[in-house]
């Protein structure tokens, strides 16, 4: 029997250590023409959309275990999680889920099981907390409290959960994760600075020289190794092997650098766009724009897509409260938008317990 060598590598370690996990060679080792640009935009751009999606909405009165970044977080990479309580480790957890039982009448789900966000396993050996979790995670199945109940009683109190979605459900009952849908965009983006810096250096005053075999090739590269050292160090020529007298290799005016980067700034609205944060809107205009027309565009607070996802996470708040009495909620970001409190900085300053200093919200106040 032929042996199985197929594996998963920890891509992170390698990038930590300063290696590229697909050449093998460190990553300041670059071939001269910069083709590693995109892929290394990109993912700044993931760690940008991270950030913005994470902190558009600030949280209160979490327990511990939990804060805000941490369930955003969860959020962004599944699309959904299960908020529930474990008696015999006394502690709350939210986490992914899967479906274990059967649906309503509505397609929701009636039971589900836990799963470990981003967890590993552990020793059985060990009875440390987290081999005691990974335990009942593997054997647990929740009752879904979907509104407000009527009653409340032991069974509910240690086997039912809540379920939250990042955004408002389609005929799925799961959503597709945040990370995952922006990921065409991101993409996108991550090329407009490689062209605009291919325009640039196109611009440069960088010429082709037409040859007629392998030889002139090999001389013309010796004296302009690419066009990048070319446009850098003023190398006049780039070798062509061709017959023809011109070396346009497109058809058409080349854009200016400008022009790409407009079209990565449309790009960026349309991310934030998907958030309901403030943006400049899908075009904008280098002349005077009206008033209405970009507060038509812009979103922010008034954003039915930002209202969606503060709706869903202020009733999944009413649902834990009345079975838990713990006072927890969600309200709307300064960071995102703008200086709500009036203190004059437009940022969520929060104490070492994850408690918004001197600025609770009333609801949660009424709810302890």
């Amino acid at each position: 029997m032929a042996k199985n060598n197929a594996a998963i590598w920890d891509v992170s370690t390698l990038l930590q250590a300063g290696i590229n996990p697909k050449t093998g060679l460190p990553l300041k080792v670059d071939d001269g023409c910069g083709c590693n640009y995109k892929a290394d935009l990109r993912k700044v751009l993931r760690v940008i959309d991270e950030q913005d999606a994470i902190n558009r909405y600030t949280w209160y009165n979490l327990p511990p275990g939990l804060d805000s970044q941490l369930i955003e977080r969860i959020l962004y990479y599944k699309g959904q999680a299960a908020f529930f309580y474990i008696e015999k480790l006394n502690r709350f957890f939210f986490l992914p889920y899967a479906l274990s039982g059967t649906i309503d009448v509505y397609g929701r789900f009636n039971q589900v099981t836990p799963l470990p966000f981003g967890g590993g396993k552990t020793d059985d050996n060990k009875t440390n907390a987290k081999s005691s979790v990974d335990m009942f995670l593997a054997n647990i199945v929740l009752d879904v409290v979907k509104e407000v109940p009527e009653e409340i009683d032991a069974e509910i109190l240690t086997k039912g959960c809540v379920l939250l979605h990042d955004y408002c459900k389609q005929i799925s009952q799961t959503n597709i994760a945040r990370s995952l849908l922006n990921d065409p965009i991101l993409e996108l983006m991550a090329e407009a600075y490689p062209m605009a810096r291919t325009a640039i250096i196109a611009s440069s005053g960088v010429k082709g020289m037409r040859v007629n075999d392998q030889d002139q090739q090999a001389n013309v590269k010796a004296a302009s190794r690419s066009v990048t050292r070319a446009a850098l160090e003023g190398d006049p020529w780039i070798p062509i092997i061709s017959n023809i007298d011109f070396q346009d290799l497109t058809n058409g005016s080349a854009l200016k650098a400008q022009d790409f980067l407009l079209y990565m700034q449309s790009l960026d609205n349309f991310r934030l766009k998907t958030y309901g944060l403030d943006n400049g809107g899908i075009f904008e205009k280098s002349a005077h724009t009206l008033e209405s027309e970009q507060s038509m565009n812009m979103g922010g607070s008034q954003s039915r897509v930002y209202q969606d996802g503060l709706t869903l996470r202020q009733q999944f708040c009413d649902i834990v409260n009345a079975i838990w009495d713990i006072g927890i909620w969600c309200d709307i970001s300064e960071s995102a938008q703008g200086d709500i409190n009036m203190d004059g900085m437009p940022v969520d300053e929060k104490d070492q317990s994850g408690t918004m200093a001197g600025d609770q919200p009333q609801g949660a106040q009424d709810d302890m």
